[in-house]
């Protein structure tokens, strides 16, 4: 069975056309939130979702409830382009769209034969996740994963997942924690680690590959032209998705020490090769 693992669409129809073509052959897609905002294409790109089958797995970013909710949104790397951008395309978004995006759950447990695991949109611990409600303050693997979705929703108990799948970042890695596999598969629409292409993972039963494709960019700046919006706001949008990220992340920066509390990272594997990292040093905190 092959999955496509992708995030962070962000409303960039042209970077996810460009990977769903060069992946046309999958059985499955996990999606870890945020279709929308950024880019200028957002209802092209929850109608794809919305027309997935009951096999696949969508997951709720904070994009995703702030759109559908019709709110300001929270928790993202760059609040002010966040929300003028939201404000320019929300519009382009019908009801049935935003009813889809406040349905969609902000974390889901799920099986692979024996592979135990837990999809969500960023890490349970970090601050830029309070849009869901309250978290637990433990790390996810010194005891159940606890997540609160909306303030109004149940806590989802997820326990030691194998493998995790979250994003947020929007730079693609793979850290093996102890017995847990994280994998992050980085932004299809919004890079921010300095490579412009599109970036997606693959799992095919035996491994999980971190890949990229390179996408029409300049299709993705015309599109954002024609909505007619300040000339700054075109500019900073445009030169982000040719530079791979307006405020570039590297993994370096992502890995963050707290010697009390965070398991040993035995590897950490990026699109740029993979390296074993024997330390206490760690927890991902990422932005969304």
């Amino acid at each position: 069975m092959k999955t496509l693992i992708i995030s962070d669409v962000h409303a960039n129809w042209a970077a996810l056309q460009a990977v769903l073509d060069a992946e046309s052959n999958f059985d499955q897609v996990i999606c870890l939130g945020d279709l929308v905002n950024y880019g200028p294409q957002p209802a092209e790109c929850v109608n794809w979702a919305m027309r997935l089958g009951p096999a696949n797995i969508v997951i709720q970013g904070n994009h995703d409830r702030a759109f559908g909710r019709s709110m300001p949104v929270c928790n993202s790397i760059d609040v002010p382009f966040a929300n003028a951008m939201q404000a320019a395309t929300s519009k382009l978004v019908t009801s049935e769209m935003r009813a889809f995006l406040v349905g969609l759950p902000p974390a889901l447990e799920f099986s692979r034969g024996p592979t135990k695991c837990a999809a969500l949109h960023a890490a349970l611990t970090e601050w830029r996740l309070s849009y869901s409600g309250e978290l637990n303050p433990k790390w996810p693997w010194e005891s159940d994963i606890i997540v609160r979705g909306h303030p109004d929703a149940i806590f989802l108990l997820i326990g030691h997942p194998d493998i995790m799948f979250f994003a947020g970042a929007h730079v693609p890695f793979k850290v093996h924690w102890s017995t847990t596999l994280t994998v992050n598969p980085g932004s299809v629409g919004c890079s921010l680690d300095g490579d412009a292409r599109a970036s997606y993972a693959i799992w095919d039963g035996s491994d999980i590959m971190l890949r990229r494709v390179e996408y029409n960019i300049e299709a993705t700046v015309t599109a954002l032209e024609r909505l007619n919006l300040d000339s700054e706001l075109t500019e900073y949008a445009a030169r982000g998705w040719r530079m791979g990220g307006n405020r570039i992340q590297r993994i370096e920066t992502t890995i963050q020490s707290d010697e009390r509390n965070t398991p040993k990272i035995d590897s950490i594997e990026t699109t740029a090769g993979k390296r074993t990292k024997r330390t206490r040093r760690g927890m991902p905190a990422f932005s969304n």
